[in-house]
Formats: C-alpha cells, structure tokens, sequence
C-alpha cells in the first residue's frame, strides 16, 4: 500500500481501504490458480505444497481462485471506482492467470510482469486523479526493471528448469544472455528514471538512481565470476536496485 500512500491516498481515505481489499483478493487469486496449476508438477518434484500434502484440494484451490477473482471485481463495483478500475484490474488478474496458466514455462513469462507491476501504480494514480500523460511513465521505466526482476529471479532455477523441460525466458536465453539481459533491462529502466526526474530538477533522487546503475554495472562483473553464490548475490541485486529506481518514477508520476 506504499504507492497508495505516494499518491495521496492514506489509511484515512475510503479509497485506501478498498484499494487494500482489492490487492489482496487479487493476489490470493492468482495464488491459489498458480497451486492448482502446479499440482501435479509439484507432486512429482516432490514439493512440500498444500495440494501435494492434501492440506487443499485442486477443487478447492480452484474455487477458491474463482471466488477471489469475482469479489475483486465485485468490491471494485461496490466501491465505485469506475469502468476503467475496474477494467485495469481485470487486466491485472488475466496477467497473473496468463502466467499460471500458459506463460510460466514459456519464453513469454516475462510479459505479465512487464505489465502487471507498472500497472499497479497506474492504477492507483488514477484512482488519485493524476494525470494519464505522467503515469505512462510508469510503463516506459517500470516495464524494463519488472522484466529485470523477474530474470533475475529465474535465473538462480535456470539448470533445474531446463532439467524438467521448462523453456522460460531465462533457460531460453541461456548463460550469460539471460544475465546480460537482466542487467541491461535494469539500466534501461533506471536511465528513463534519470532522466524523468533530472528533467523536474530533482537531482538529488537522481543521484540515487544513478548509485543503482553503477551497482548494476557491478553486479554484471559479479555475475562473470561464475561463483553459485554470485547467483542468489545477483538475483537480490537487481531486485533491489530496481526497486530503488523504481520509487523514483512512482514519486515523478504522483506529483509529489
């Protein structure tokens, strides 16, 4: 609830409390439809997850993804938070059911978090009544350091997926592509950073950004070593760095 906070919208606000109810539902959604579509790959990896443990039923899972998706849409109705919030959080929970359903084990896995992470924000800001020409930033930026974090969270599964016949984006491309493609989405993202927020005159936040593109250009060097650690070093990187070049581009677009 942290944008929300940003743009203006804080626990005092209706909007706040809605917007909370709305995430979470969404999020179990896509939660429980990711439990019930790996169940069976679960099983035979021998995972210790609710339907392999028979904690959860595959019935219930998928009931449950139901149930949480029709009250997101319902609350979005109940809240009054017009055609178009309701429509973007349509696209955001078709984003997470693409990726649990089809896209997972597909060079196409990077696409809904491209999407679905700037769109958070998005959504969020126009509920607060900002601008569309300042939110399309969110995408411009957010698009490159969601697709960063989401490589450089594959990248430490990278051998064991391809093992089990999975050909996500990070198996796809390979050593060292797939890192290089990491670090390279993440300087993309953080240079739009700079350069939106360099343009308000706010240097300052742009010298954080540019503290995150020197790390990245760190972290490649670590990457190259070849150490295992290197790996779960890296992956913690990027996920760090981007969030910090992201915080830039959410305060831009508020306004603040």
């Amino acid at each position: 609830m942290g944008f929300a906070w940003i743009f203006g919208i804080g626990p005092g606000d209706r909007r706040f409390w809605w917007v909370a109810a709305i995430m979470l539902l969404v999020q179990f959604s896509i939660s429980a439809l990711n439990e019930w579509a790996d169940a069976d790959l679960d099983r035979r990896a021998g995972r210790q997850r609710p339907i392999p443990l028979g904690l959860v039923s595959p019935g219930a899972a998928l009931r449950v993804a139901v149930a949480c998706a029709v009250g997101a849409f319902l609350l979005c109705v109940l809240a009054d938070l017009g055609t178009v919030g309701l429509l973007l959080v349509g696209v955001g929970t078709a984003c997470g059911w693409a990726y649990d359903l089809w896209l997972k084990a597909s060079p196409l896995s990077v696409v809904p978090f491209a999407i679905a992470f700037p769109l958070m924000p998005f959504w969020i800001g126009l509920l607060a009544g900002r601008p569309l020409s300042s939110l399309l930033l969110l995408f411009l930026g957010g698009s490159p350091l969601a697709a960063a974090i989401h490589l450089a969270d594959a990248i430490p599964d990278r051998d064991r997926d391809r093992a089990a016949g999975l050909k996500t984006l990070a198996v796809t491309l390979g050593k060292p592509g797939a890192d290089m493609a990491a670090v390279g989405l993440l300087l993309v993202g953080t240079v739009i950073a700079i350069n939106v927020i360099i343009r308000r005159g706010q240097t300052g936040i742009a010298a954080l950004s540019l503290v995150s593109g020197a790390a990245a250009a760190l972290l490649v060097s670590l990457r190259w070593r070849g150490r295992p650690s290197s790996l779960l070093l890296g992956k913690w990187a990027v996920i760090a760095l981007a969030t910090a070049a992201a915080v830039p581009l959410v305060v831009s677009a508020s306004g603040r």
